[in-house]
């Protein structure tokens, strides 16, 4: 989903520095008080993916293929006229707050819902205060279009860029990377295109060029197949619409590239990966996805155009070829009994054995979760909870290249392997723009680690988690007020306890994080 662009390109320069000037004199109010790095929940469009989210589990929308994102700009304009054609027809009679959710998108996609064409830029200067310093940081984009969804002879054409640029450091990588993401600049500043690239589409079909997310399963924050977890890919991706009921996409990515020294030999290897999936829409309360992506990498490793194919199985080409690649299958499901609650599983297959005598273990990983948005209170609270497990072997592989990584991030959920964690949460949305949340989290992490590789143990013998179990909790909340212009901050907090911290028995570790961002939207 693309973001919106509001300030024009006549915009000139003293206007940019006022905007500027007004956050940096904003810092002066700012107290200095938060752990680690903020992520940055002050994006261009992540009111426009929770919005989407929750006018589909009440039933306003009806139902569209939400487990394949992002959605492009073209989808949800689609989702809000079918959301308006159902309002109109009297299928659901939608309550105050998400009428009027329902026109603050129609403001943000007032381009595409007219049919209309041109270019704007739109910039988010911010000032983010965490334990270490107060500074600013700037987010900046770019997007143009031109043509019409309808027009089959000439489709419409998108240029969309999105460049972050901020001083604040990352948290460490893990694994052997022969890249950096980032590189920083005077005054430990770093620049990043977040999101870049040319997308064609009409109603139909959808081809997309350059870096952007990718999101593959039913869960709302994290999935344990393809997540947001790590940075963006560098890919080609197609979508296509069959019917009403079916979506395919299908990608094909270069990732990062790895060193690989056993101390005999030493070698860069070039890696690469490439996906596909189907969706299918059953009727508005019932969403099933399949998809099957494979991971491949090693010395003098180039584009492998058999898998790069998107009408294949990956499987059994790898199989034919006797390659030993990385190969997963997904599975996921949501179901909507009533409006306002929704009810969503995944379940990911590394490896699986299927031949009788096998003494290998299971690699897989599964996710469980339901939304609620009680009736009662006119649709304004939400209540979550979500269940996720990656037992040990997953995302990892024999061969060190293929494991299941991009720029030292784990591709999948981010407890990464050998844990798992539930989540219960509960936020309300006292307008469009503000809301306030507060969550609680339990994680386990086992002494399993991505980097592992299955010798032969006798797993059977092993409990889940394995070894000394390191337990966190994690408490806070936060408070956001996100306009579709002026200013918008968030303010949120939470405090974490570790015992077996690091996987020492008996040693426990408490940590805080509280973070004020703030930033002038235009």
């Amino acid at each position: 989903m693309n973001p919106r662009f509001q300030l024009k390109a006549r915009t000139t320069v003293s206007v940019c520095s006022r905007i500027v000037l007004s956050v940096m004199f904003a810092s002066a109010f700012i107290f200095n008080a938060a752990h680690s790095a903020p992520d940055v929940p002050l994006n261009f469009d992540g009111w426009v993916t929770d919005a989407l989210l929750k006018l589909e589990t009440g039933g306003i929308t009806g139902g569209f293929h939400r487990q394949t994102a992002p959605l492009s700009r073209a989808e949800v304009a689609a989702i809000i006229r079918q959301a308006e054609s159902r309002i109109r027809a009297g299928a659901v009679v939608p309550s105050e707050i998400d009428r009027k959710l329902l026109e603050k998108l129609k403001r943000a996609f007032y381009r595409e819902l007219t049919g209309s064409t041109g270019h704007a830029m739109r910039f988010l200067p911010q000032l983010r205060a965490t334990e270490q310093k107060t500074a600013p940081a700037l987010e900046a984009a770019f997007h143009y279009t031109a043509g019409n969804l309808e027009d089959r002879i000439a489709p419409r054409l998108t240029l969309y860029s999105e460049f972050e640029t901020q001083n604040f450091e990352s948290r460490a990588l893990e694994g052997k990377t022969a890249e950096q993401r980032l590189e920083q600049w005077r005054g430990g500043y770093t620049g990043d295109f977040k999101r870049s690239y040319l997308q064609v589409n009409n109603s139909h079909l959808n081809l997309l060029v350059g870096r952007d997310w990718t999101f593959w399963g039913a869960s709302r924050h994290k999935t344990v197949g393809i997540s947001d977890n790590s940075p963006p890919f560098d890919q080609i991706r197609l979508t296509a619409m069959l019917g009403k009921r079916f979506k395919a996409t299908a990608f094909t990515t270069q990732l990062d590239s790895t060193w690989y020294d056993d101390s005999e030999k030493r070698y860069l290897a070039k890696r690469y990966m490439s996906g596909h999936r189907l969706d299918y829409q059953y009727n508005d309360r019932l969403e099933i996805g399949v998809a099957e992506w494979v991971l491949y990498g090693g010395d003098a490793q180039a584009l492998d155009w058999k898998y790069a194919n998107p009408f294949t199985f990956y499987y059994a080409l790898q199989y034919n070829a006797k390659a030993d690649d990385n190969v997963m299958f997904a599975f996921d499901a949501a179901i909507r009994p009533v409006d306002g609650l929704r009810l969503y599983a995944e379940w990911i297959i590394d490896d699986i054995q299927y031949v009788p005598g096998a003494n290998d273990p299971h690699a897989v990983a599964w996710l469980l979760g339901l939304t609620w948005y009680p009736e009662r209170f006119d649709r304004q609270l939400e209540v979550h909870s979500e269940y996720a497990r990656v037992n040990r072997w997953a995302y990892t592989h024999l061969v060190p290249d293929n494991q299941f990584t991009h720029f030292g991030y784990v591709i999948g959920h981010p407890i990464g392997t050998d844990a798992d964690t539930l989540r219960l949460s509960a936020a309300y949305q006292f307008t469009v723009s503000t809301e306030a949340a507060v969550h609680a989290v339990l994680t386990r992490h086992g002494e399993g680690t991505i980097s592992d590789r299955f010798y032969g143990e006798d797993f059977k013998a092993l409990s889940f988690p394995t070894g000394i179990v390191a337990r966190t909790t994690e408490i806070g909340g936060r408070f956001s007020y996100r306009p579709l212009d002026r200013w918008n901050f968030l303010l949120s907090y939470t405090f974490y306890q570790t015992q077996n911290s690091e996987h020492r028995s008996g040693e426990i570790n408490s940590d805080h994080r509280f973070t004020f961002q703030i930033g002038y939207l235009r």
